[in-house]
């Protein structure tokens, strides 16, 4: 069958008439072309809820800053515990020194009560006369 050259759609319209005059549409086929135009978005009989169209509209949108708000959340609470715990470091690192630097004051200090101690039998001793020797040996016997 040749189709022939005439506006662009004629020539489909002339295709199907041949074909739909030649022959009758199955019930099976008629039931499917039915149930399709039941089920299509596109019928007017049932518009879209206000509420579909509300949700369709608003819910990417709505998504989106929701999503953005808790990243940005995030990041600032990371952040801020970041500086926090920066800060604590830092006071503990300045209470370390500090008390380190106590410590050696008092082991100095200790080291010079100690020079004293000794110190003190010596001068003692060049005053009596006797050695530092003699000084140890008077309480218990020979060692």
């Amino acid at each position: 069958m040749m189709i022939p050259r005439t506006a662009p759609g004629s020539a489909l319209r002339t295709l199907t008439r041949a074909t739909t005059r030649n022959t009758k549409p199955s019930p099976r086929t008629y039931l499917q072309v039915q149930s399709l135009r039941q089920n299509s978005s596109s019928s007017p009989s049932n518009p879209p809820s206000a509420t579909g169209v509300f949700y369709k509209t608003f819910t990417r949108p709505v998504a989106k800053c929701l999503l953005t708000a808790l990243f940005v959340y995030q990041v600032i609470y990371w952040g801020w515990s970041k500086l926090e715990v920066d800060e604590i470091k830092e006071e503990r690192q300045a209470e370390i020194t500090k008390l380190e630097a106590q410590v050696r004051a008092l082991q100095l200090q200790r080291e010079k009560e100690k020079e004293k101690e000794t110190e003190a039998p010596a001068s003692v001793a060049l005053n009596t006369g006797a050695s530092p020797d003699s000084q140890k040996k008077k309480g218990w016997g020979w060692w």
